[in-house]
């Protein structure tokens, strides 16, 4: 009895060795790294089941089954340097091959140091619980931590060497994030079309003038002779085909301006502003007014390109024509959430009497919530131009027009979800000077490019003496 104690004495520094690595390392794993603009922390503990977790605060985390050791290696996501994220996005300098290379260069310098943290902890373990069950021994100790990091060198190198990148192949979803995988099928889908589509979409948009001169001879399809041609886009959703579709239109066309009513972005985070920048490409006056899916980030990115001009109540001239609006209810917040239908018919009827005490009121008036444009009284403006549905529409009472652009961008990702992706769509406005010098709307295009660019529609409504006759063209590829 007195042997077997003896030799179980003998065996328990083995015991500490491997108790006390394993105690370091899932106690002081978490190392924090800066992989390009984004930061993240890294740990590695034991634990089951085995696999490689990505933990993204607070939507939830993925998990996959990547090796058979029993140890989870955990990859948390804490904050993104915008400021630096953007410079690499939007670089010119650096091509999608460049930027991967870097990423990667970078990850292996952050598990290179990452293992040799481990080494260490596990040396360093080691040592602890022998020091701290009573082992004085310099030797011993020194073999301890020699013990503690080999074990810690072998665990890495088996990790390494059996760990099956397919695994991400099986993931497994917690939390909010569980919708991703339909998300991200989407999303990729969505991008390797794009490049295709903005080609196509240019393409028709560039066609469409041509087919106009041609039908001038059948009277009301032909081009409409106005003193001033205003570009109304909405609900671009971060789609960048939708510039790249108006700045063929304002290209084709005779454009003086463009109304932009609202959508831009999804989110309203900084990253997406970015795609603002395309504006500055149109090189023509820009009004916007913002909607439910921008944010205070959006509007002061909109605000510093040079072309472009915010609408927040105030009235805008362009070319003796005024213009005045009203941002959305919500957009000073990141929340994408519409104001709901009673502060949306509210904030209408603050509108109309608001409005209705000014003598000289403006020809046009933007703003993006639809139940706010229906609810503002026919003949308080001439014409309101709104967006948000998604939907084109054009409809005339009393005094007032009333113009839906739809949306330029087909409703960016959203569109997809549907059993048909929604048309591009936007609106020509064609103003003319009457006898007396004040600008009437004469005609509004509607033009509708559908079955992913392949083909698109015509539809103008004429406004003549509170009557509207329409007219619809389709031309197939």
């Amino acid at each position: 009895m007195q042997q077997f104690i003896k030799d179980r004495r003998k065996h328990l520094p083995v015991l500490f060795v491997f108790v006390g690595l394993i105690l370091f390392i899932n106690l002081f794993s978490a190392t924090k790294f800066r992989l390009l603009s984004v930061l993240v922390i890294l740990r590695l503990d034991l634990g089951y089941p085995p696999q490689t977790q990505i933990i993204l605060p607070p939507v939830g985390q993925i998990g996959a089954p990547t090796h058979w050791l029993p140890v989870r290696l955990s990859l948390e996501l804490r904050s993104v340097d915008l400021a630096l994220l953007r410079g690499v996005v939007f670089s010119p300098a650096m091509n999608t091959e460049e930027m991967l290379e870097a990423i990667r260069a970078d990850a292996l310098r952050i598990l290179a140091l990452f293992a040799l943290k481990l080494v260490a902890l596990g040396s360093l373990g080691a040592v602890f619980l022998l020091y701290l069950t009573g082992t004085r021994n310099f030797r011993h100790v020194l073999w301890g931590g020699v013990v503690g990091a080999l074990t810690v060198i072998l665990l890495v190198s088996t990790l390494y060497l059996t760990y099956d990148p397919a695994g991400f192949q099986r993931l497994e979803y917690e939390g909010m994030i569980e919708a991703a995988p339909w998300v991200l099928s989407l999303v990729w889908e969505t991008l390797d079309q794009v490049g295709e589509l903005g080609e196509r979409v240019q393409t028709l948009a560039r066609n469409l003038y041509s087919v106009l001169q041609d039908l001038e001879t059948l009277g009301p399809l032909g081009l409409v002779q106005a003193d001033l041609l205003a570009l109304h886009v909405s609900d671009i959703h971060n789609n960048p085909v939708a510039y790249s579709f108006s700045k063929q239109v304002i290209d084709s066309f005779p454009v003086d301006f463009v109304m932009d009513t609202g959508d831009i972005t999804d989110w309203g985070t900084a990253l997406e502003a970015e795609i603002t920048g395309r504006i500055s490409e149109l090189k023509i006056p820009y009004l916007f007014v913002s909607g439910n899916h921008d944010s205070p980030d959006v509007l002061r990115k909109v605000s510093t390109i040079p072309n472009a001009i915010v609408i927040s109540g105030e009235e805008q001239s362009i070319s003796g024509l005024t213009i005045a609006g009203t941002g959305d209810l919500v957009a000073d917040s990141y929340l994408a959430t519409p104001a709901s239908v009673l502060e949306s018919d509210a904030y209408a009827e603050e509108l109309n009497r608001m409005w209705g005490e000014v003598e000289n009121r403006p020809d046009v008036f933007m703003v993006h919530n639809h139940r706010v444009a229906e609810g503002l009284r026919p003949g308080l403006f001439p014409v309101v131009v709104y967006g948000h549905t998604h939907l084109w529409g054009v409809k005339e009472i009393g005094e007032t027009v009333y113009s839906n652009a739809g949306t330029t961008g087909a409703a960016g990702i959203r569109g997809f979800q549907g059993k048909e992706p929604l048309p591009y769509s936007l609106s020509l406005l064609y103003f003319a000077l009457d006898e007396e010098g004040h600008f009437a709307l004469q005609a509004i295009d509607g033009v509708h490019v559908t079955g992913l660019g392949t083909s698109f529609s015509l539809q103008r409504t004429f406004v003549e003496h509170g009557r509207n006759r329409e007219g619809d063209v389709e031309i197939l590829p």
